[in-house]
């Protein structure tokens, strides 16, 4: 290949990706955390995948025994409620942690580091990087049964793009859809085309980090209606959502005419189905999974894992994280809106000491907001600016010269962040404020936190494979990208450092700019950076073939032992 950073059209055409180019992709895009797939014994392995484009889920595990094929996975989902399942409108991870099991994309990231076709069972790169065009299977159908064409493609995309989705940023460098952006050539065959080269498209097509691209159906969103279509969609996946109460679970079932088999011919999913349950109190997902109520968690309370690594019949399945977290300040509310007071409120925060109350030391604890997955632009503390570093007297001069000394303000929290909510309250108000906590439930948390009716909440971003998805969608100004604003930040260099990056295809010269654009926020504080938390699952023992993509939950090659 051309270099670390350059790829050749030829390198970037399907069926598939070899793994050298992949990695060197993943890094450009920021996947760079995901480059290493360690086994039992942590030795890197690799696996040569295949491209997938005949319908077999290659690379896959060992395909297990037939009398072995079927049965109900139990799973619980670390959350009060599942409130939404449309791909481009979900804002909450684990949400779609759950729906990448009931949607696919043109291309699909695989534990072994290849993409390979997903609904493309090709494609061939043009004008260097920025046109693809995509030859789709032509064997498949939703789940309503209407076949899917490249006219799907191009209404997901146009769907998208049109009602501002959140997820629709992801294509913000597409030309416009109606002037060649998205052309249907055939039946199963669309090009898509780009304003600039965009070597990483083929990351943000895939089922995984993508969301604005993954194929909604049309039909369904129109007879149902768009609110239920969240609740109750319809995609082309493994598995089919059949019942949907929201708040008291999810009942997916094995979809008949799912296009993929494993490597033996054998038809996927091997699952019967699977009940998801939402659990959002920390003891009760693990006590569920210790005492087999549940066979899966998505997600495990990280102050109770020591209860799951003690125990015989269930074990934990950890990635490195590629996520933040943050103490989120509302600057429409005093005295948050002053820098120099959110700055003071940094330096009185002691990071080790609260992971090590609100998580047993089970989290890394940083004051900035790149994670340490996506190791290309990671940067140990001492390379950081020391702005948000402990130093509580410093922090303590910085609140009474701008009069905040004993300001009264909440805590907006939730079950799932209620441990660190009271352990952050205790600092700050050992450092003299009025803290108080104002716990509710998780729906009206998330509708409040995006209101922004808040003084304060402990919340940030969960699965960010790519730098620029831990700070778009956040620190863009509010009425210009920044959907997910909602500390109501704006920064004018912030804004425009991010559209640099963007357009920045050499990946050390993108490093750089996110490096001075992690400088700025740090200097800002429109968070108090805290820490970055490993993606840790909770599995049965007799749950196999499940094969873990920081932050994904993949179960189309998931199958019971019993």
């Amino acid at each position: 290949m051309a270099s670390d950073t350059e790829w050749t059209e030829e390198e970037l055409s399907g069926p598939k990706i070899d793994r050298r180019t992949v990695v060197s992709l993943l890094g450009a895009a920021g996947l760079g955390g995901m480059a290493g797939c360690t086994g039992g014994d942590g030795t890197e392995t690799e696996t040569d995948g295949e491209s997938g484009g005949d319908g077999t889920a290659s690379a896959t595990a060992t395909p297990p025994p037939e009398d072995q094929f079927g049965g109900r996975l139990q799973a619980g989902w670390f959350t009060g409620a599942i409130e939404q399942m449309d791909p481009p409108y979900i804002s909450v991870g684990q949400y779609f942690q759950l729906s990448a099991n009931v949607f696919s994309g043109l291309t699909t990231l695989k534990p072994d580091l290849t993409v390979r076709g997903d609904l493309a069972e090709d494609w061939t790169v043009e004008d260097d990087g920025a046109t693809f065009t995509f030859q789709l299977r032509d064997d498949v159908t939703f789940h309503n049964g209407e076949e899917f064409t490249a006219e799907d493609v191009r209404y997901t995309i146009n769907r998208t793009i049109e009602e501002g989705a959140p997820a629709a940023s992801k294509l913000s460098t597409l030309q416009p859809v109606d002037e060649g952006g998205v052309e249907v050539v055939g039946d199963y065959e669309v090009t898509i085309r780009f304003e600039d080269p965009n070597a990483v498209a083929l990351i943000y097509l895939t089922r995984g980090p993508g969301r604005a691209a993954t194929i909604v159906n049309q039909t369904a969103i129109e007879e149902m209606g768009a609110d239920q279509y969240g609740v109750t969609p319809v995609g082309t996946g493994p598995f089919e959502v059949t019942e949907h109460q929201v708040g008291s679970g999810v009942t997916l079932d094995a979809y008949d005419d799912y296009f993929e088999t494993d490597e033996n011919g054998n038809q996927l999913p091997y699952l019967d189905g699977i009940d998801v349950q939402p659990i959002p109190e920390p003891a009760s997902i693990v006590n569920a999974l210790r005492a087999g109520d549940i066979d899966f968690a998505n997600m495990l309370p990280l102050q109770n894992l020591q209860q799951i690594e003690d125990s015989q019949e269930a074990e934990v399945d950890s990635k490195p994280g590629i996520n933040w977290t943050g103490f989120a300040m509302n600057q429409n509310r005093e005295p948050f809106g002053d820098r120099q007071v959110r700055r003071g409120i940094a330096k009185v925060i002691d990071n080790q000491a609260f992971v090590d109350s609100a998580f047993f030391g089970n989290a890394l604890a940083d004051t900035g907001v790149l994670n340490k997955g996506t190791a290309w632009v990671w940067r140990e503390e001492g390379e950081k600016p020391s702005d948000q570093q402990y130093a509580p007297e410093e922090g303590q001069e910085l609140i009474q010269d701008a009069g905040a000394d004993g300001a009264s303000f909440s805590i907006l929290a939730n079950s799932g962040n209620l441990r660190a909510a009271e352990a952050m309250r205790n600092q700050l108000n050992n450092a003299g404020f009025d803290v108080s906590i104002e716990q509710v439930t998780s729906s009206t948390y998330w509708t409040r936190y995006e209101e922004g009716d808040y003084d304060t909440t402990i919340s940030g971003s969960v699965i960010d494979p790519d730098p620029e998805q831990s700070l778009w969608n956040f620190y863009r100004l509010p009425d210009e990208g920044g959907v997910w604003n909602w500390v109501d930040y704006e920064s004018e260099t912030a804004h425009d450092l991010l559209a640099e990056q963007r357009a920045t295809m050499n990946r050390d010269e993108r490093r750089d700019v996110l490096w001075e654009l992690e400088d700025h926020l740090i200097q800002d504080v429109p968070h108090a950076y805290l820490h970055h938390q490993d993606d840790i699952a909770g599995v049965r023992t007799n749950v196999q073939g499940f094969q873990h993509i920081p932050g994904l939950r993949y179960f189309h090659t998931v199958y019971l032992d019993e």
